[in-house]
């Protein structure tokens, strides 16, 4: 199975190189030489460049996916080949808004790039589930990780098909934004599922107990690293092993304090508030 899973991946690479390819060739070329035609085709153009954006985007999270996946089994197979279908349809529901940018067509490219997100989600659950199927925290994690993201970009879909009703044409730059966003979001959680299913089984429980506006923390401490280095990329050569080694003490013997985050970054790692009041019983007394 593992040589299927390197073979389904250069087929998946092939199928969304095809995809974009598609794109291109579908542009409609000014058949005068008039502004209209001209201002027509500029706009084709940026059809397209958000096209580009959602399924280059699609094929990071794919190829980060497969990445850590070491074999597949037959439900991520069928998973991947209807992914891969619907996703295959994105040129000619490009064209659709490229033709003509109206309630409907921009309402159809919206659902089709949802019903997308939600295959292509279901088939990384696939990978993650076959990959850890006898460590049960480790899917806990990732429903941790990935869920509060997923449901959030879910319901900005569902806000900008709503938009698609009214507004389709602002609709539209909407969704270039979106792939944006995902990447974003995507390259983060990706990195917490790599440390946190690293730490000891102790702090993994921590992780799994914090809450949403305590995992909001943690997001804006992290965010808060990346930019604390990012001024250092001038004046310190080893910024970036610096900054990995810092966001890696987020995760570290539990290193993250609940009340730190909310007071804002001070410049160095923090320990895990205590909940357990038994720990605290525990605890010599001076």
């Amino acid at each position: 199975m593992e040589k299927l899973k390197e073979r389904l991946d250069m087929f998946s690479d092939a199928v969304i190189a095809i995809i974009i390819t598609i794109m291109v060739l579908e542009l409609p070329m000014p058949q005068h030489d008039s502004v209209s035609e001209y201002l027509q085709f500029g706009k084709a153009i940026g059809i397209f460049f958000i096209s580009f954006c959602y399924v280059a985007n699609i094929w990071y999270q794919h190829s980060i996916l497969y990445s850590d996946a070491e074999t597949i089994n037959n439900k991520v197979f069928i998973s991947e080949f209807i992914f891969l279908a619907f996703l295959s349809l994105i040129p000619t529901f490009t064209k659709l808004i490229t033709v003509d940018t109206n309630r409907h067509t921009v309402l159809s490219y919206g659902i089709l790039t949802f019903i997308v997100n939600g295959l292509f989600m279901l088939t990384s659950y696939a990978v993650v589930h076959q990959k850890y199927s006898d460590k049960s925290d480790t899917q806990k994690i990732f429903q941790k990780i990935y869920l509060n993201h997923s449901n959030f970009l879910g319901m900005i879909n569902v806000i900008v098909l709503i938009l698609a009703y009214f507004k389709p044409n602002w609709a539209v730059w909407c969704y270039l934004a979106l792939p944006v966003i995902s990447f974003v979001f995507n390259r983060d959680d990706q990195v917490d599922l790599q440390e946190v299913t690293k730490l000891p089984q102790a702090d993994q429980d921590k992780y799994l107990n914090l809450s949403n506006t305590d995992m909001r923390g943690f997001r804006k401490r992290q965010h808060q690293i990346g930019q604390k280095y990012m001024k250092q990329r001038q004046t310190n050569p080893n910024w970036q092993d610096d900054m990995g080694k810092e966001m890696r003490d987020l995760f570290k013997d539990g290193r993250f304090d609940r009340s730190a985050v909310r007071g804002g970054y001070s410049g160095r790692p923090h320990r895990f508030e205590e909940n357990n009041d038994q720990e605290k019983k525990d605890k010599p007394s001076k």
